[in-house]
């Protein structure tokens, strides 16, 4: 009897079989042994943040022990700068705040070592209101209408020369027609353009506000608006140094810390080298009042509102108590 011949096509097609297993054995290990990769959170702007009440996305921050320095051994932080008293601080604050009908946010940043004490006081439980809650606010805009002219020098818009008078005035002096003229030049001579800059500038910062109308528009047709924890955020980032650039934000600050002619209220700090306070007053609505104060060997940064005030005097005397309890703990200490 013949033997058959084996059939050559046959052991090429089983040949075939035999590779393409192999070679999906090969994928499947290394898909087993390498990392997983993950989809990006898509971005969120701050303002659909803000509107939405929808939860941070930014990828979780690493909070294993790497043996990196604490905060009071930061090489960024001088030797002789320690943290403040936390604790004490913002019982003593509750404590002047405790026995009020009105409503209260307080926030103390020390832009040095990061330390931020913040305390809400409900007097009036009917008003809910938060930190993040609107106020109507004009006297707060021109902070951020003086970042974002900074901005726009440092992105080669505008020249220094162009906006150093109308920043100036707008701060020191309050006056509103200087701010009018910067949100114009920031638009090219367009009022509208000049307001949506000075939003995206904040966005862009992490910020929301709500510039709606020029500052000399008192038509009532349109409201702006602004937000208590704001005061304090855009000021901490001029005081580190971050705000546009550290050049820019130390020109912003010596401005802000320049002597007023007229002051909203008296302060009562007794041992500050400089100090620089903007206070908006809507009569009935709200009080509030965010500046800097430059000690010998430091600064912090206030943010303090009042909404519901019941008499604008006892707010501004309130204001002044605040100060007096937080100076001490950023004073040097006596030896």
């Amino acid at each position: 009897m013949k033997k058959k011949k084996p059939d050559i096509f046959l052991g090429i097609t089983m040949g075939m079989l035999v590779l393409e297993a192999l070679l999906c054995l090969v994928i499947l290990i290394v898909q087993k042994t390498s990392p997983a990769k993950k989809t990006p959170a898509n971005p969120v702007s701050t303002q659909e943040q803000l509107s939405s009440g929808s939860k941070d996305t930014s990828p979780a921050k690493d909070t294993s022990d790497t043996g990196s320095a604490t905060k009071d051994t930061d090489p960024t932080v001088p030797a002789d700068i320690t943290a403040i008293d936390e604790e004490n601080l913002k019982k003593e604050l509750d404590d002047n705040l405790d026995p009020l009908a009105s409503n209260w946010d307080v926030q103390i940043f020390d832009p040095v070592t990061g330390t931020r004490v913040t305390t809400s006081h409900h007097g009036n439980p009917a008003l809910k209101f938060s930190p993040d809650t609107w106020m109507e606010a004009n006297r707060m805009l021109p902070v951020f209408i003086m970042g974002a002219a900074y901005q726009q020098v440092a992105d080669g818009k505008l020249t220094e020369d162009q906006i150093s008078a109308d920043v100036q005035a707008m701060i020191v002096d309050a006056d509103y027609e200087a701010a009018d003229r910067l949100t114009e030049l920031m638009g090219g001579g367009n009022a509208a353009a000049g307001m949506t800059a000075v939003k995206s500038f904040a966005e862009a910062n992490g910020m929301q506000i709500s510039y709606n109308h020029l500052l000399t528009d008192t038509s009532g047709a349109q409201t702006n608006w602004y937000k208590a924890s704001l005061g304090a955020e855009i000021l901490d980032m001029i005081c580190s140094g971050k705000l546009v650039s550290k050049e820019a934000s130390e020109q912003m600050k010596e401005i802000i810390c320049t002597p007023r002619k007229t002051e909203a209220f008296e302060t009562g700090l007794q041992k500050a080298e400089s100090y620089g306070f903007i206070t908006d007053i809507e009569q009935g609505l709200c009080c509030c009042t965010m500046g800097i104060v430059n000690m010998p060997t430091r600064s912090f940064v206030v943010s303090i509102g009042c909404y519901d005030p019941k008499t604008v005097e006892n707010v501004l005397t309130r204001f002044q108590q605040l100060l007096a309890i937080t100076e001490p703990y950023f004073a040097p200490q006596e030896q």
